[in-house]
């Protein structure tokens, strides 16, 4: 059992699940997107006779198709600009190193489980295929418009001005100003003042809903079969009224919740018909206890949820995942409790990875990365 990943350096994530995977004798590789073309080297031939072949070595990790049970799809990465190369020159490298690195993924690992599909996960990053699919899982969606078009934005704000109208984008992103100030922006309700500016409109395309009540809101995280559940109580505090992700001081506590049969059965039915092996679903409970579907995030943090809800047993479960390709409820995880969170912190590991990736591959700007919550 070999597992590949795909990410860029200074990921928590990949290297809890890389040690818990060790804890639990599954082997891995991984590859980072960004040492592409300072530090990656990677091939794919074809011949007439042949299929595909690819192979790739960074350091001292090797790769060659045919050599991986499973592949965790956790980030994708850009490509990083060597030292002193032009920008001209990085104009035509960045473009043919990602259509190499884009080919390496295809070619590696053809008959591997994939956690998740390459095909299904570009198509699960767009909201509007993911609202399509929701309602077609009879799962509670809210009006919703994708535009940058000031009439119909206009037009939308007035049919839903009584309830209101939140705004927010397709990618929960950061950003540096020229000044080097760092900027986040989430969901906020619409004012009828942000509206006057066409070309503010017309700049930058967004998404905008109609607003829904809320009693409280759910992450639900869908490993194949299996789903965990947490409440936030986003409505206790003003600064989380529109998003629980918006108070970055002191981030609301998760609590383990139970999510009802039907429901539960949605999630799944969605996560299938989205060719998803994992996904993290945000939902709105309102006052009057119906479910609304927000979105699904293909490749979501998770650990945040054990870390505070220990409750939730992330890491092990993923990491069984991985090796068992297939996760139902009733399924036994592999390991014992110690390949928790909790032991990975204590153990000292993240620091040594980090510090083995700052030695060992190349840097990658975090304000680059998209932030994918």
């Amino acid at each position: 059992m070999t597992v590949l990943i795909f990410g860029f350096p200074q990921d928590i994530h990949i290297h809890a699940v890389r040690w818990a995977l060790d804890k639990i004798g599954a082997g891995h590789q991984i590859l980072y997107t960004p040492d592409m073309p300072d530090r990656l080297r990677s091939s794919v031939r074809i011949s007439p006779g042949t299929d595909a072949m690819a192979s790739f070595r960074s350091g001292a990790v090797r790769g060659t198709t045919g050599s991986y049970d499973t592949v965790w799809y956790r980030r994708s990465g850009d490509v990083m600009r060597p030292p002193g190369m032009s920008q001209a020159d990085w104009a035509v490298s960045a473009r043919e190193s990602d259509h190499l690195i884009r080919t390496l993924r295809r070619c590696l690992a053809p008959g591997a489980y994939w956690v998740n599909d390459l095909e299904a996960r570009e198509h699960a990053r767009l909201k509007v295929p993911q609202l399509v699919a929701a309602r077609n899982c009879s799962l509670t969606i809210p009006d919703t418009l994708l535009s940058n078009d000031p009439t119909e934005i206009r037009r939308f704000y007035a049919e839903h001005r009584q309830q209101g109208v939140i705004f927010k984008l397709n990618v929960q992103t950061y950003w540096a100003d020229p000044n080097g100030a760092s900027h986040v922006l989430f969901t906020t309700v619409l004012r009828e003042e942000d509206l006057v500016d066409d070309e503010a409109l017309s700049s930058c395309p967004a998404i905008y809903q109609r607003k829904v009540e809320k009693a409280y809101e759910l992450r639900v995280t869908c490993m194949d079969e299996r789903c965990f559940t947490v409440r936030l109580d986003s409505q206790a505090r003003a600064i989380t009224h529109s998003d629980w992700r918006a108070d970055l001081c002191s981030p609301l506590k998760p609590r383990l919740h139970k999510l009802p049969p039907r429901i539960e059965e949605r999630c799944i039915m969605l996560m299938r018909k989205l060719g998803l092996a994992f996904g993290c679903i945000d939902l709105i409970v309102t006052p009057q206890g119906e479910h609304v579907f927000l979105e699904v995030n293909e490749m979501g943090q998770f650990l945040w949820v054990e870390h505070d809800e220990p409750g939730c047993p992330m890491l092990q479960a993923f990491a069984s995942l991985l090796v068992e390709r297939r996760l139902a409820p009733n399924s036994r995880l592999v390991g014992d409790d110690s390949v928790c969170f909790r032991e990975f912190v204590e153990s000292g590991a993240w620091e040594r990875a980090c510090a083995h990736d700052d030695a060992h591959h190349t840097r990658y700007d975090a304000l680059r990365a998209v932030s994918e919550i």
